[in-house]
């Protein structure tokens, strides 16, 4: 089994006019929020944290790529009532004229769930910022979306999964 190490996140201000954020914190420390996106870089670990999250939710976390969440007939009856991990909202949207519309597909699934808890992934540079944020809080219970930036591994965090598991 390999080594991981736990995430740091930055949570984004939610109004676009300031650059407003708090300071670094556990991504576990998100678990009770209802709903959360969670912003990376390509290759800065959102799937492994998402992978992880899901597994410390145990048979109440459901961890599935957006592709998966939109194409499975079943998505909707297999993930009732768990807090659904949804990774790579980016990867859907790639090469779409109106990237606007994979996400609304994922809402019309949320809505079709009953407003589970949801996180979903996405690259920084794929994400529509306030547009987005918007639109998600139509269907979590309360109307917030916390947006979290994944903070980089530090080196203490590189020296750990370096040495457990090479």
């Amino acid at each position: 089994m390999s080594t991981t190490v736990s995430r740091g996140c930055t949570e984004l201000s939610a109004d676009p006019a300031t650059d407003e954020e708090t300071l670094p914190a556990p991504l576990a420390g998100y678990r009770q929020e209802h709903a959360y996106v969670l912003l990376g870089d390509p290759g800065s670990g959102k799937t492994t944290a998402f992978q992880e999250e899901s597994e410390v939710l145990g048979t109440d976390g459901a961890f599935i790529t957006a592709r998966d969440f939109l194409l499975h007939p079943t998505a909707p009856d297999s993930l009732a009532g768990k807090t659904v991990f949804i990774d790579g909202l980016d990867e859907i949207r790639a090469g779409r004229a109106d990237a606007r519309l994979p996400l609304d597909e994922i809402r019309r699934l949320l809505l079709q769930l009953g407003r589970p808890q949801f996180r979903i992934s996405c690259r920084a540079a794929d994400w529509l910022g306030a547009n987005d944020r918007q639109r998600l809080g139509y269907v979590t219970s309360d109307a917030n979306i916390a947006v979290l930036r994944l903070e980089p591994l530090t080196d203490e965090d590189i020296q750990v999964i370096l040495r457990d598991n090479h």
